[in-house]
């Protein structure tokens, strides 16, 4: 009995380490596996939430709309004004209002409490002064970041950093960033005070259904952005895009030669205005989500042929668009 006891307890051993070794290499390789995998998993739900923030956003803008008779103009001040053109000594100038569209709809976003403690009659940039502006609050909420102009992929900048708005007259770092713009005009030069925009969302604009001859199920009216230091929320200055991007070498459309969806930059510094890294874009892969004016929305590939995606944003360009 001790002897087979003695047998028994001899007969018992750990793992020696080349077998220890080779669990951990199945572990390692299981792991290796399963992570591409579950990074997809999540990548899918976040495009799936993105998708849904255009969606929730065009019902938005469909209910102003209804209002309104038309969308809402990208900003209220005109072409070509923005945060580069602010003046605090007159805050009820046209040329500085600057409220964007994502300023305007935010009542029929669920945020009508903020919307009833900002001042639209005064500049979005306004600094929260009760002399000014009674009961105003637009600094303070400028720096509010809403989920619904958000995308979970977007790993940039919460705030813009850019000098226009960290320093000189406004000098502040809260100012909230959103990665949706609207979809103004086929080149920037449409949307400067050079030409008139050929899109739905400009500034000033009043463009409603009845003005979509091209049919809205075949025209842009937002398209995700991940830029990081002009996408400011409540700044109507550079609220909206062009298809194409900036290129100072070919006057006088300056109109790059392909989409520019997260073609970068898309409006290079020292040409006026405020410097863009990113217009139509996304943290997604191969393209970007866009908001139809039927409501619809479309992931739009960044290789999309560059003359189908200038027929997509014009409102009435007589064009015919079958796939894309």
């Amino acid at each position: 009995m001790q002897q087979r006891g003695s047998r028994m307890r001899q007969t018992r051993r750990g793992f020696t380490l080349i077998e220890l070794l080779v669990v951990i290499a199945i572990i390692a390789i299981l792991i290796a596996l399963l992570l591409p995998a579950v990074q997809q998993a999540r990548e899918a739900a976040r495009r799936s939430q993105c998708k849904n923030n255009l969606k929730q956003i065009g019902l938005a803008l469909q209910n102003y709309h209804d209002k309104a008779k038309f969308f809402p103009p990208s900003s209220t001040s005109k072409a070509g004004q923005g945060v580069w053109s602010f003046s605090a000594a007159n805050l009820r100038d046209p040329n500085t209002h600057l409220h964007s569209w994502a300023s305007l709809i935010l009542p029929e976003l669920d945020a009508s409490a903020l919307a009833k403690k900002m001042d639209y009659s005064v500049s979005a940039l306004s600094p929260d002064n009760p002399a000014v502006s009674p009961g105003g609050m637009n600094r303070t909420i400028a720096g509010t970041v809403f989920p619904f102009y958000k995308c979970p992929s977007y790993s940039g900048k919460t705030y813009s950093t850019d000098a226009l708005y960290t320093a000189g007259q406004i000098n502040s770092t809260q100012y909230a960033i959103r990665n949706y713009v609207a979809m103004g005009a086929k080149t920037v030069v449409g949307l400067s005070a050079a030409a008139s925009a050929d899109g739905v969302m400009s500034p000033l604009s009043s463009i409603g259904m009845r003005d979509i001859k091209d049919g809205t199920s075949s025209t842009l009216l937002v398209a995700e952005s991940r830029e990081e230091s002009a996408n400011v929320w409540i700044d109507g200055g550079a609220a909206t895009n062009a298809a194409r991007w900036f290129n100072l070498t070919a006057p006088p459309t300056f109109a790059g030669t392909s989409v520019s969806i997260n073609y970068k930059p898309y409006f290079p510094s020292g040409v006026g205005g405020i410097a863009s890294l990113y217009g139509p874009s996304s943290e997604h892969t191969g393209g970007a989500h866009h908001l139809m004016c039927d409501g619809a929305v479309r992931f739009i590939n960044q290789t999309l042929d560059v003359t189908v995606y200038d027929a997509l944003t014009t409102r009435r360009g007589g064009e015919v668009v079958t796939e894309f």
